[in-house]
């Protein structure tokens, strides 16, 4: 019963830890190059590791331009298939047709609902002490160069944002900036509340960081720091995170037939796909309507 890995090389401590704990059979690096320290079978393609793996689930960690005809594959194959990002062009009525002939499944994002991050900042967001929410600020790095890692990110960061507030804005302000492979977004938004939220992608690969505000609190976490800071009127205190990555979680409850909560991102993250683009060939912020 083995699970099929597909990962740009910059998460090789990640695999590592899913390698330990799960049957990872194989993996295929789409950006060519071998995952630091891993001891799993490298394949060039992946055709090549499902021949070889004959996997019952194949988990799509990263987004490369042929990410669409492999899941595709995948799927018209029997292959189970959980990824940690949208599926740019995906055809619904192709993909739909293939799950009910091979009754495969397909699960898209999710991997904040099993983050202590998200869990710890949604039960404290709901205590009455928190009142209602003000401003959220997320910032994230993106695990490699190029635009849809960044795009990723920001769909990810999004889908913990709208999760979060219980809420989601019907449009918001997109800033893009390019050097290179190195790709900057910041999406600003008001949600019909009146919460503003803010989230920003960097090239840098392990920044991470929170700003929520409430009216009656503020929950911040960064990379950088050994927790979670919750500071309320009686105080503030500090919960130490030492868990495992999300992704095991994740991964591991869809692999024992626990899907994710669904995803209802896919008219967003086309949506942004093409905002990211306009702003970057208009050179300046755009409104994108959701």
């Amino acid at each position: 019963m083995a699970i099929a890995t597909v990962a740009h090389s910059t998460l090789s401590s990640l695999v590592s830890q899913l390698d330990g704990a799960l049957p990872i059979a194989g993996l295929y690096s789409p950006n060519r190059s071998q995952l630091k320290d891993s001891k799993l079978p490298h394949f060039n393609d992946l055709g090549s590791m499902l021949s070889a793996t004959k996997p019952r689930l194949c988990t799509f960690l990263s987004p490369y331009p042929t990410l669409r005809e492999d899941v595709l594959c995948c799927l018209q194959n029997g292959i189970d298939v959980i990824a940690a990002g949208p599926i740019p062009h995906l055809n619904l009525e192709t993909t739909n047709q293939a799950l009910a002939q091979t009754e495969a499944r397909l699960a898209i994002g999710g991997i904040h609902h099993t983050s202590s991050l998200f869990n710890t900042a949604l039960k404290q967001r709901n205590q009455d002490s928190f009142a209602t929410p003000v401003y959220l600020r997320l910032l994230a790095g993106v695990q490699g160069p190029g635009l849809q890692p960044a795009w990723w990110a920001a769909c990810q960061q999004w889908a913990m944002a709208t999760d979060l507030l219980e809420e989601k804005p019907e449009q918001l302000h997109l800033c893009s900036n390019r050097q290179g492979r190195a790709y900057h977004l910041t999406l600003t938004a008001r949600a019909p509340s009146g919460a503003l939220i803010q989230i920003t992608i960097a090239p840098q690969r392990y920044l991470s960081e929170m700003t929520f505000l409430g009216r009656g609190g503020l929950i911040a976490a960064s990379s950088s720091q050994s927790g979670i800071v919750l500071t309320n009127n009686q105080g503030t205190q500090v919960v130490h995170d030492t868990l495992p990555p999300a992704e095991l979680e994740w991964l591991g409850n869809f692999y024992e037939h626990r899907d994710p909560p669904s995803e209802s991102s896919c008219d967003f993250s086309t949506a942004l796909l093409r905002g990211i683009r306009q702003a970057l060939k208009q050179n300046q912020p755009i409104l994108v309507t959701l």
